[in-house]
């Protein structure tokens, strides 16, 4: 009979193969399992390349609840080569305390796409945060700065709205 060790083995390895439904079932078995090894793995496939890769491991961590996540999704979102692609990790990240990274999802509303500004602004509509007056400041230079030359996105999710957000604050 196979050790645990070898089964998460061989389920790692399947995640991370070529056929996309084995890829699926072994991300949620790996996830069902939920060990300290499986968050290891998780935690670093946000460093790769693979998009399918970094999102299931986002999702895993999300529905594993590890507070460790919060710090790696963070950089991985905030990665360039990875915007435009990021949104399902800033879901991922909106489903832990964010009650601190005020500043950080408004950076993202300002500075990423469409997807992730949405799922940005959702989280700061939603969650209750503690910020310093610092912070504030911040957020009121980028948004003056994103105000010069909105994008289209920033257009399309509602400027306005989005200046009312930050005038609250």
């Amino acid at each position: 009979m196979p050790n645990a060790s070898s089964n998460l083995e061989s389920l790692r390895n399947q995640a991370l193969g070529p056929n996309p439904e084995a890829a699926y079932e072994a991300f949620e078995a790996l996830t069902a399992i939920g060990t300290e090894e499986v968050v290891q793995f998780y935690l670093g496939l946000l460093e790769t390349a693979e998009r399918g890769w970094r999102n299931r491991a986002a999702m895993g961590l999300a529905y594993l609840g590890d507070e460790r996540a919060v710090a790696p999704l963070l950089r991985a979102i905030q990665r360039p080569e990875n915007r435009g692609s990021n949104g399902t990790m800033v879901y991922a990240l909106t489903q832990f305390d964010c009650r601190h990274l005020l500043k950080e999802l408004f950076q993202m509303v300002f500075q990423q796409g469409y997807e992730a500004q949405l799922m940005a602004l959702m989280a700061i509509e939603a969650q209750d945060f503690e910020y310093s007056l610092e912070d504030v400041a911040i957020i009121q230079q980028q948004w003056a700065v994103a105000q010069l030359a909105p994008s289209t996105s920033l257009l399309e999710l509602g400027i306005e709205n989005i200046g009312e957000l930050v005038e609250e604050l």
